[in-house]
Formats: structure tokens, C-alpha cells, sequence
């Protein structure tokens, strides 16, 4: 499966980012419930993320490659279904991840941006993305396929 990415690199602040646009089977307020658990990673992700610790306004996130990041939950909107998180404790200098459940005439899409520097980052960041998003539409269409 290959799912549209988008990838964009600003040369005067650094800042590059990478958005994928998930379509998905199931409906929107599904979706978003899936997304706003903010601390089953683990689950929406298995065998990328293998982990979640919870703190009270952030989770580690611990993964396969073992690698461990903080990421601090800036936002929680039931309104606009928008999630933004900051990882705070990695070898980025900035980093910002948005995922946005919308719907259209084209269906249910959750949209992930991450943007971080340095832009060195970028081909590491888009596989990474490429195959965590992957895992997202299947657990999310398998859930909702599933549900009594």
C-alpha cells in the first residue's frame, strides 16, 4: 500500500516536514477515538511502538529500534479531532506532530504532519512515517471492521 506523503524542507529556518494523508474505512468519531487514546501508541502502531509510559501531560514513547522519546501532548481537541504533540528529550532540535481526523466527500482521512530539524532528518522521517501510517490504517480499519 502506499499512501500520499508530502514532504517539505525550509532552508532558511531548518524546519523540515513530512504529512501523510491516511485514508481510512472507518467513520470519523471512530477515528478519532482511536486517536485521541493518547496512550495506546503501542496499539495503534504494534510492533513500530512497543511501549507507552504515562505521565500527566505526556507519554514516553518507547520503540522497536529502542529508542525512547518524550512527547509532551500540547493539544487535545475534540472539536476540530486534532492531537499536537512536541517530542522534548531526542536528538531533534524541533519537533511537532499533528494528526487530524477530517471528513470530506472523499471519505474519513487522518492527516499526520511532523515537522523537525534538522533537515538531515528527512529520509529517516518519511520511512519511519511511511511505515507507522501503514500500521495505522490497518489497526484502525481492522478495529472498526471488528466491532460488535
Amino acid at each position: 500500500m502506499t499512501l500520499p506523503m508530502e514532504t517539505r524542507s525550509d532552508e532558511e529556518t531548518g524546519i523540515s516536514s513530512v504529512t501523510v494523508d491516511i485514508p481510512v474505512e472507518a467513520g470519523a468519531a471512530f477515528t478519532w477515538h482511536v486517536i485521541r487514546d493518547i496512550y495506546a501508541v503501542d496499539t495503534l502502531i504494534p510492533g513500530f511502538a512497543v511501549a507507552v509510559e504515562k505521565r500527566p501531560d505526556s507519554r514516553i514513547v518507547t520503540f522497536a529500534d529502542g529508542m525512547r522519546a518524550t512527547e509532551r501532548i500540547v493539544e487535545l481537541d475534540d472539536d476540530a479531532r486534532r492531537l499536537q504533540y512536541r517530542v522534548t528529550d531526542s536528538t531533534v532540535t524541533h519537533h511537532l506532530g499533528t494528526q487530524v481526523v477530517r471528513e470530506d466527500d472523499a471519505g474519513v482521512h487522518l492527516v499526520w504532519t511532523t515537522e523537525f530539524a534538522p533537515a538531515s532528518l528527512l529520509d529517516y522521517t518519511t520511512a519511519n512515517m511511511r511505515a507507522a501510517a501503514e500500521l495505522m490504517k490497518t489497526t484502525i480499519d481492522t478495529a472498526y471492521a471488528n466491532q460488535p
